[in-house]
């Protein structure tokens, strides 16, 4: 494989080709992503799955349960960040975002394996003070799910594996490289 650090236009398609596998296969490193927003008591970090990359739009989507923290601060700051680590080829990619919440429709629910489903029916809802986990059930409720959907402000790339570490910075299709 090729040095993708080798020219800016490169690495901007090997991001979103990065982001495009992370959405389609399970194990890729790109799957389980960092989202941090601001909640009433400062930052605040949680791993979702990324659901959706789409260059053209230059947008990224990631689901929720519409009863969550992340969504009540989303609700209030839709600025956002999501961190991708790759630990095998020492690549971080940080997304500034602007998330839109996107309320369930027929075809976006119908999409989401049954499995997957339960993820949007917690009883009672989370983050609820409960008694101990056994009492927690889960019936799918499309009316709970919520696709947060990330316009990308800004991408900022680093590749550790590089001697000296190289580093980019995109803002739609312009970049610039900038010191690590």
């Amino acid at each position: 494989m090729s040095d993708p650090f080798l020219s800016l236009e490169t690495l901007l398609t090997h991001v979103w080709d990065r982001l495009d596998r992370g959405v389609a296969e399970s194990s890729d490193p790109f799957r389980f992503v960092t989202l941090a927003t601001m909640g009433e008591g400062g930052p605040q970090a949680r791993t979702v799955g990324l659901r959706g990359a789409d260059r053209t739009a230059g947008t990224i989507e990631v689901h929720s349960d519409l009863r969550t923290d992340k969504v009540r601060a989303l609700g209030a700051e839709p600025r956002a960040e999501v961190l991708l680590w790759d630990a095998a080829s020492q690549i971080q990619v940080r997304l500034a975002v602007t998330m839109t919440l996107l309320r369930a429709e027929g075809c976006r629910w119908a999409g989401i394996p049954q499995i997957a489903r339960l993820n949007y029916g917690t009883n009672p809802a989370p983050g609820t003070p409960i008694e101990a986990p056994e009492v927690v059930t889960r019936t799918p409720e499309q009316a709970r799910f919520v696709a947060l959907s990330g316009e990308v402000r800004r991408m900022d790339v680093v590749s550790l594996s590089h001697d000296p570490h190289r580093r980019a910075i995109f803002k739609g299709s312009r970049g610039e490289w900038v010191a690590p």
